[in-house]
């Protein structure tokens, strides 16, 4: 049977995300309130998706976004594959070893978190169950310091374009 987001917001926001915008799917533990280690930035919609401890879990949140909308890969910590090879396995069987890029745990992936359009927190209460999806087509990669806002995104001029 074929996935559905059933949840009107995430439904809206995965409607509506562009190619490059991108999403933070947090684990239950991800500090998210002004008073966390890293506050989230309040421009970033925060949608709490938890029911239950454990529930929806990441999995149930990637499979559905991955099958019901369109993503192209995926960004975790460093500390993803070693602490949480599962939910890593999930990601790579979703997107692709090459599209699943690594970055710093601290403090670049709570940059790139505050960079998102949408933070999604599942009940998940696995280590490292956290991922920031790229929305796209499958296509060349923007590249990670477009992402990360190190980097202006620049377009190939017509002229060079093959």
């Amino acid at each position: 049977m074929k996935r559905r987001i059933l949840n009107e917001r995430l439904a809206a926001i995965v409607a509506s995300i562009r190619h490059g915008e991108m999403i933070f799917i947090a684990d239950s533990g991800s500090g998210t309130c002004s008073k966390a280690l890293y506050p989230l930035d309040p421009s970033v919609e925060y949608l709490d998706v938890e029911v239950v401890t454990g529930s929806p879990t990441f999995e149930d949140i990637v499979r559905t976004l991955a099958e019901a909308g369109d993503f192209e890969g995926a960004i975790i910590t460093e500390d993803m594959p070693d602490q949480n090879p599962k939910d890593y396995g999930t990601l790579v069987e979703l997107f692709g070893e090459n599209k699943v890029r690594q970055i710093n745990y601290a403090p670049e992936y709570y940059q790139l978190r505050d960079r998102c359009r949408a933070v999604v927190q599942t009940g998940d209460i696995g280590i490292h169950a956290q991922a920031v999806l790229v929305a796209g087509y499958p296509s060349a990669d923007i590249e990670l310091d477009v992402l990360l806002g190190k980097k202006k995104f620049t377009t190939i001029p017509k002229k060079d374009r093959k």
